[in-house]
């Protein structure tokens, strides 16, 4: 059972406390591992595939730019940035993907880690291998069907 402290918290800030505490542990937020085929766990490549097809065309953007630099990591200024989208797009776009990936995958992560770097608070994406190959060839598709359509 999980052992509580009272704190005493200012009355203007008892807010920023609620929203610290919804925020996922540091550290653990979606830090998962991959599985033995390079897919982040419980992922699998047709899930991938599904994922990226049912994506909106700002967020294949922005898979295809965590893609395009992973391993690395990088930030949501750099992923606004390679996908022609402006930061607050970017973090508009992750918020429905995350329940889509919740509740229409049943997923509990997504497909790439994110992590919090610094006491700065920067968030940084990052995708295995595998999933970015997967993305970038999937992306490649997209670029060559709509090339063929015009």
């Amino acid at each position: 059972m999980t052992e509580l402290v009272h704190i005493a918290v200012p009355v203007d800030r008892v807010r920023e406390v609620y929203e610290l505490l919804a925020r996922e542990p540091a550290g653990s937020a979606d830090a998962h591992h991959d599985s033995e085929d390079g897919y982040p766990a419980g992922w699998s490549k047709a899930l991938i595939d599904r994922m990226f097809v049912e994506s909106s065309r700002a967020m294949r953007g922005i898979l295809t730019a965590i893609a395009r630099k992973s391993p690395g990591w990088v930030t949501t200024d750099e992923i606004a940035e390679a996908s022609g989208l402006t930061t607050r797009q970017v973090v508009a776009s992750l918020g429905p993907f995350k329940k889509r990936v919740r509740g229409r995958y049943g997923m509990k992560h997504w497909p790439f880690a994110s992590r919090e770097f610094g006491d700065v608070g920067i968030l940084k994406y990052s995708m295995s291998p595998i999933t970015a190959d997967r993305i970038l060839e999937l992306n490649l598709q997209f670029d060559q069907h709509e090339e063929g359509g015009r």
